[in-house]
């Protein structure tokens, strides 16, 4: 199964992390929760242990205003095809 997100969930995703405070603190606490939240089945599963699961950490979030300034550029890392080896810019700068 795959691990890449799909429009649907970076559309989702890009949604709630520039608008929903509640999915913000989630996503923080479990971004692999979070995405199972918005339907991504690999999150949900949870025979798969390893991989980009055991680097999915969040120390401090971009603001709501930074990730909509950013969306377009965000969303068009997430939907690349070597989004997996490209880290994504969702956290505020330290500094």
């Amino acid at each position: 199964m795959s691990s890449e997100l799909s429009e649907k969930t970076v559309d989702a995703l890009l949604d709630k992390l520039s608008s929903d405070d509640g999915f913000r603190a989630q996503f923080q606490k479990s971004p692999r929760q979070a995405l199972a939240s918005l339907g991504h089945e690999p999150a949900a599963d949870r025979a798969v242990e390893a991989g980009s699961w055991d680097c999915m950490e969040v120390s401090a979030l971009a603001s709501k205003e930074a990730i909509q300034a950013s969306r377009d550029e965000i969303r068009k890392q997430m939907l690349t095809a070597q989004a997996s080896a490209i880290p994504i810019a969702l956290e505020a700068s330290r500094k």
